[in-house]
């Protein structure tokens, strides 16, 4: 019975830990690479723009995704919004199936804010935040589900 009740115990302290860890609201960038997964959406990433790869329409952007996504299902709504301390701001997301690309490109209209939204699929994305021009700058990554 004691054995029962510290197993008890434990678990609910591991899913305590993990229940506030998953409500974590901002992730600094840590060498410019950062898995998110579907339990981690509504989160706020910062990290630099840019690169010296032409994307070939989408800026200039880095050799490696600034970020991946994986959504374990699909998600009725998602908005990923850039803001960049300078420069003109590209959003690239490529995914989840092979040849899908979303480029979005920031322009006065969006106040030079980058944004898509809309229904995400399950699966795997690859997100590039570029430059126009080739530029690096610092930007904010804000990813929501609300409307």
């Amino acid at each position: 019975m004691i054995n029962l009740f510290k197993s008890n115990v434990i678990n609910i302290l591991v899913l305590t830990i993990a229940v506030v860890l998953g409500n974590s609201k901002t992730i600094m960038a840590e060498n410019n690479l950062k898995q998110l997964k579907t339990t981690q959406i509504n989160q706020v990433i910062t990290g630099e723009s840019g690169g010296s790869n032409d994307s070939q329409g989408c800026g200039f952007i880095s050799n490696t995704p600034n970020y991946k996504m994986n959504l374990e299902q699909r998600t009725d709504y998602m908005r990923l919004t850039v803001q960049a301390n300078g420069g003109q701001p590209t959003l690239l997301v490529l995914g989840p199936n092979a040849g899908d690309r979303f480029c979005v490109l920031g322009d006065e209209t969006s106040g030079l804010k980058p944004e898509i939204s809309g229904v995400w699929e399950s699966g795997s994305y690859q997100v590039y935040i570029g430059d126009r021009l080739g530029g690096q700058h610092q930007f904010t990554l804000d990813i929501s589900t609300d409307n």
